[in-house]
C-alpha cells in the first residue's frame, strides 16, 4: 500500500519537464547499458534518419525503463523471449516502438491501459503506464498500444522532431507493430 501511495504521489506532483535538444538514439543506447544482463534479449533497430527531439533526458529514461520493464514482465513464460526497440522518422516526427512477443494485453484492458490503477500484474500498482503517458504528452507526443498479430504487444510513441530536423516524407514505412 505504501508503494502505491508513493507512486501516486510521484504521478500527481511530477516535476516540470526540462526540454532541451537530445538525440533519441543516444538516449536509447545509454538506457541499453542498464539492460546488458537482462534475461530477455533486446534488439535495437534504430532506423530513424533524424532522431533529435526536444526532450527531458531524465524523464524519457523513465519512460523507456518502464516500457522495457513491462515488456520483460510479459515475457516470463515466453519460449523465445524477445524485445525490440525500433525507431523510424517520417516527415516531422520520430516514432519509438517497444515490441515484445509476450502474453499481450487482454482486449478489455487495451482501451483502459493508461488509466491509473489499471493493471494485469499481481503486484502492480497500475501507475506505470499513466506516468509514461503523462511524460509523453508533456513532450508533445502521443502513445498507443496495439496487440501484435504474431503475439505480444507493441507500444508506439510519436514525438515531434526538432524543427531543423524535419525530413521529407519518404512514403508509407509500414506498420512496425504488425510483425
Amino acid at each position: 500500500m505504501k508503494k502505491m501511495v508513493m507512486e501516486f504521489a510521484d504521478y500527481a506532483r511530477a516535476p516540470a519537464v526540462q526540454l532541451m535538444p537530445l538525440d533519441m538514439h543516444q538516449l536509447l543506447n545509454e538506457v541499453m547499458g542498464l539492460y546488458e544482463a537482462n534475461s530477455s534479449p533486446i534488439t535495437l533497430q534504430l532506423n530513424a534518419v533524424h532522431p533529435r527531439i526536444n526532450g527531458d533526458a531524465t524523464r524519457l529514461r523513465q519512460v523507456i525503463h518502464n516500457l522495457l520493464h513491462n515488456a520483460h514482465d510479459a515475457l516470463k513464460n515466453a519460449t523465445n523471449p524477445n524485445i525490440v526497440l525500433h525507431t523510424e522518422s517520417n516527415h516531422n516526427t520520430i516514432k519509438l516502438s517497444v515490441l515484445d512477443n509476450g502474453t499481450g494485453f487482454p482486449e478489455q484492458i487495451v482501451s483502459r491501459a493508461f488509466e491509473p490503477y489499471m493493471t494485469t500484474k499481481d503486484k502492480g500498482t497500475g501507475l506505470g503506464l499513466p506516468i509514461v503517458k503523462k511524460i509523453v504528452e508533456e513532450h508533445g507526443g502521443t502513445i498507443m498500444i496495439e496487440k501484435r498479430a504474431t503475439g505480444g504487444t507493441c507500444i508506439s510513441i510519436i514525438f515531434p522532431l526538432l524543427e531543423e530536423e524535419e525530413v521529407v516524407d519518404n512514403g508509407d514505412q509500414g506498420n512496425t507493430c504488425s510483425g
